[in-house]
């Protein structure tokens, strides 16, 4: 995730560039196939992942999911990672595209 600072010293918040496609990602994710009702470590037995990996998707935040993780969890679903991109076209259909959007967030 690329990370700019603001140019104003004073400010402690940093700007944080979200692509889009990464966010239909995660929300594909955690709206089909997880349950925030469920605990954590369950879910990212059934999804062949770490259980960090399946809390970073369960925040409203964004997140990059690696094609090496999202392949792990495509293949724990039992479905191809080029039928994953085809549901998440579906469902995103004309949305998806190269744009990205700025999020402003609190430096801890």
């Amino acid at each position: 995730m690329a990370i700019k600072s603001n140019n104003n010293p004073s400010s402690n918040k940093t700007e944080t560039v979200v692509f889009l496609l990464d966010q239909f990602i995660c929300d594909y994710i955690r709206n089909e196939w997880l349950d925030i009702a469920k605990p954590v470590l369950p879910q990212a037995q059934e999804l062949g992942v770490h259980r960090h990996i399946i809390k970073k998707i369960l925040e409203d935040r964004p997140y990059r999911v690696p094609i090496s993780t999202l392949a792990i969890i495509c293949f724990y679903k039992k479905i191809s990672l080029s039928d994953f991109f085809k549901l998440i076209e579906t469902k995103y259909g004309s949305r998806i595209n190269d744009d990205f959007i700025l999020k402003t967030k609190k430096d801890a």
